[in-house]
């Protein structure tokens, strides 16, 4: 049996290692600062450029920027250009007829691969209309028009204030990325977890453990195409037009290595799980840490308890996670075993909650500076989040009197909504880590 104190120095040894590794300081994600023509702008002078400024340095290989008419045709196929410091993208405009026109970008900030996506309308009016006459020969004056509600400015960014994103406006690309993050995170937190596990599976019969190696390599198979989706929607490929292929990724980058050494250690762990403890556990952690330091954590201080916490958040809630998911898989062919493993899995997973609690409300107090942030999609999604965590506290409560009480039946149902409970709130942590905390 591994001991607590060598876990908690391998622990240190990777987080340090990893530290050393990341090429950049954590800076937080860029944040669009202005907008040119102004969003729901009319102008009576003909734009010469359309630029969008940021606070921080972009990564101008993944930038995209396109202004489309009312046909939703795009108006020039010149590329963006960007200034000296990367904090400034401009796309120069031809001459444009009167009419309504859109601004879609997208962007990642070069620190921690935050996306930044916008949309925003403005328009072109003709400053000396041809009069029109009534029929008696009067001039008729025209109310100026204004754009519809489906025309008016649009913002699915994940860092920059902007109204929420409605259904209607929503398109099949959003959609698509938070399926995919979903599927990424389903796939780490079961894998990492089923990996866990497997030192306590070893005990049972061979039949058994013939089948939870079977269910390891599908979820090592759902983790990565979980994280090759990742990766490829942070090239934005996903386009209006089909798929699109930028020529460079920036591995020079800290959100650019840590996802190429999770990619390595994904493939890697098609070989090397599952035969020693010892590489299976550094394989854990450098799937925890890889993961710690391309996300939120990276945004705020302090940054290196920040990545340790959250880094213990996620094995907490992969050991939950991944338990509830081997119950449910071997509840009618493996009762006994699962019936077995239900004691230990109850201990696990109290203590999990306990630290996920701790670490939840550690990152919340540093991620969040005002009351208005709870009212922002994040905020919402942070509390359904919380809400369901209490649910499941309080079905883990039933769990364990069930399994005292000996009401197999009873734990069996309640954990079947354990799990169903587990699913939604692994997607609302896809939404989350999407989403900004300062948005």
């Amino acid at each position: 049996m591994i001991k607590i104190k060598h876990l908690f120095t391998i622990f240190l040894f990777f987080t340090s290692f990893f530290f050393f590794l990341s090429p950049n300081k954590a800076l937080g994600h860029s944040f669009v600062v202005k907008e040119s023509p102004v969003p729901n702008s009319q102008l009576e002078t003909q734009p010469n450029e359309v630029v969008i400024t940021f606070d921080k340095k972009v990564e101008r290989e993944l930038a995209s920027l396109k202004v489309t008419n009312e046909k939703q045709q795009e108006v020039t196929d010149n590329p963006p250009r960007f200034n000296d410091n990367q904090k400034e993208m401009t796309l120069e405009l031809p001459e444009l007829n009167e009419g309504i026109y859109r601004v879609e970008y997208y962007v990642i900030s070069s620190n921690d691969g935050h996306p930044i996506r916008g949309a925003y309308n403005f328009s072109v009016v003709d400053v000396n209309p041809t009069p029109q006459m009534d029929r008696h020969g009067s001039v008729v004056e025209l109310e100026p028009q204004q754009p519809s509600s489906e025309e008016n400015i649009m913002k699915v960014d994940s860092g920059f204030n902007s109204e929420p994103i409605t259904l209607a406006e929503a398109n099949l690309a959003e959609w698509l990325i938070y399926l995919m993050r979903a599927i990424y995170y389903i796939g780490l937190l079961l894998i990492i977890g089923w990996v866990f596990w497997w030192r306590y599976i070893q005990d049972y019969a061979n039949d058994l453990q013939k089948k939870y190696l079977f269910w390891g390599i599908v979820l090592q198979m759902v983790h990565l195409v979980g994280l090759l989706s990742m990766i490829l929607m942070q090239l934005n490929i996903f386009t209006d037009k089909g798929l699109a292929f930028p020529p460079d990724f920036p591995f020079g980058t800290n959100f650019g290595l840590m996802w190429l050494v999770s990619l390595v250690a994904s493939l890697i762990g098609f070989i090397i799980l599952f035969r020693n403890r010892w590489c299976d556990l550094g394989w854990i952690m450098i799937l925890l840490l890889s993961k710690s330091l391309n996300g939120h954590s990276l945004e705020f201080e302090p940054t290196s308890a920040l990545v340790i916490s959250n880094s213990i958040h996620l094995l907490a809630a992969s050991i939950w996670a991944s338990g509830l998911t081997f119950i449910l898989v071997f509840w009618r062919k493996q009762r006994l075993y699962v019936q077995s493993f239900l004691p230990l899995f109850s201990r696990y997973a109290l203590i999990g909650m306990i630290i996920l609690s701790i670490t939840g409300l550690f990152a919340g107090i540093a991620f969040i500076s005002s009351f208005e942030q709870l009212l922002t999609g994040w905020g919402i999604a942070l509390l359904s989040k919380l809400a369901l965590v209490v649910f499941v506290l309080i079905i883990g409560a039933f769990i364990r009197s069930a399994i005292k009480k000996h009401r197999k039946a009873d734990s069996g149902k309640l954990i079947v909504l354990d799990f169903f409970l587990m699913m939604v709130i692994i997607i609302l942590v896809s939404i989350l880590t999407y989403l900004s905390p300062m948005s």
